[in-house]
């Protein structure tokens, strides 16, 4: 080798051993920044690969970790005793595929700071059983309503709740309205419009509010204003950060608790999904089909059939 081929040579080494050691430097930096902050910091990286909705997604993954753990250095958390702690206590509240996807996100933290492998022989995803779904019996769903009104403090998870039944949008739709996406100045022509948080573009749609569902957004409307939220961008259900303190910025999440003690207090058992279930049934009851695909959101007649039962009660498939 020449003399001028070497001094290349070692300058190509020398470039390429900078490179590795600031990315040596990189991952020890974002592991000792609280989870939050590593979150957000590797989130900005993914940007460009995620379309709005996954974006979304992740942010809210990062904070729900974050608020689990008390957001402590991301490196302290590649211990599968955490792992396996977060699966137990989260699925007390949600369902297998969440606390997956969650789990996910911490799993793709830890590959960038190249601490997964002190995890990855004791982590096991958890099954993902079959989901069903039924929709409440006449009865059920009385009770319900009933055991809600006796508790002012019970008041949001059960507007939502009636919402639900009677627009036929899932939790999760209801959790990303804004305040410039529900129209009461007119009660003939009230309704709200799900974008956010929509599965797909079929999902993106108008949905009319009739009596019982505009009376529940007026009480949203009232409890949204007194947590701040008066900008058309501010959310319907504002995130709580503490008992005194909300962010309208960002949605809140389903008020599990307060949900869970309804139906405790109703004798009653059913998922929130379930109320989606609930109106999609009644509603198939009592209108045509094109009506109910219109309101649902759903791609064919097919789809529709083989979701939901015809008659409340029924078990059917999410």
């Amino acid at each position: 080798m020449s003399a001028n081929s070497s001094q290349i040579t070692n300058k190509a080494i020398r470039q390429l051993s900078a490179v590795r050691l600031g990315e040596l430097d990189e991952r020890r930096r974002l592991g000792k920044l609280p989870l939050r902050e590593a979150g957000q910091t590797w989130l900005d990286t993914r940007k460009p690969f995620l379309n709005e909705r996954s974006i979304r997604d992740y942010d809210h993954h990062i904070e729900t970790l974050a608020r689990f753990f008390d957001n402590p250095p991301l490196e302290k958390l590649a211990n599968p005793d955490l792992f396996r702690w977060f699966q137990v206590e989260r699925s007390k509240t949600c369902c297998s595929s969440v606390v997956n996807k969650e789990l996910s996100v911490l799993q793709q933290l830890l590959k960038r700071i190249r601490k997964w492998d002190s995890v990855k022989p004791f982590y096991e995803a958890l099954p993902l059983g079959e989901s069903i779904g039924r929709a409440l019996t006449p009865d059920e769903e009385r009770r319900f309503l009933e055991a809600g009104r006796s508790r002012p403090g019970w008041a949001r998870a059960l507007h939502l709740a009636t919402l639900s039944m009677h627009t036929a949008a899932g939790p999760g739709e209801l959790l990303g309205l804004r305040l410039r996406d529900v129209f009461v100045d007119n009660p003939d022509t009230a309704r709200i419009y799900i974008r956010e948080n929509a599965k797909n573009k079929f999902r993106v749609r108008e949905v009319p509010l009739n009596g019982d569902a505009l009376a529940a957004v007026m009480v949203l409307l009232r409890l949204a204003k007194e947590a701040g939220s008066g900008n058309p961008d501010h959310y319907l259900v504002p995130r709580r950060i503490n008992p005194a303190l909300w962010d309208p910025t960002k949605h809140g999440d389903w008020p599990r608790t307060a949900f869970d003690e309804i139906c405790d207090a109703a004798d009653v058992k059913f998922r929130p999904y379930d109320l989606r279930h609930t109106g999609l049934t009644r509603l198939a009851e009592k209108n045509p089909e094109q009506v109910v695909l219109k309101i649902a959101g759903h791609v064919s007649p097919q789809m529709l059939r083989k979701i939901y039962g015809p008659a409340a009660g029924t078990p059917v498939c999410r």
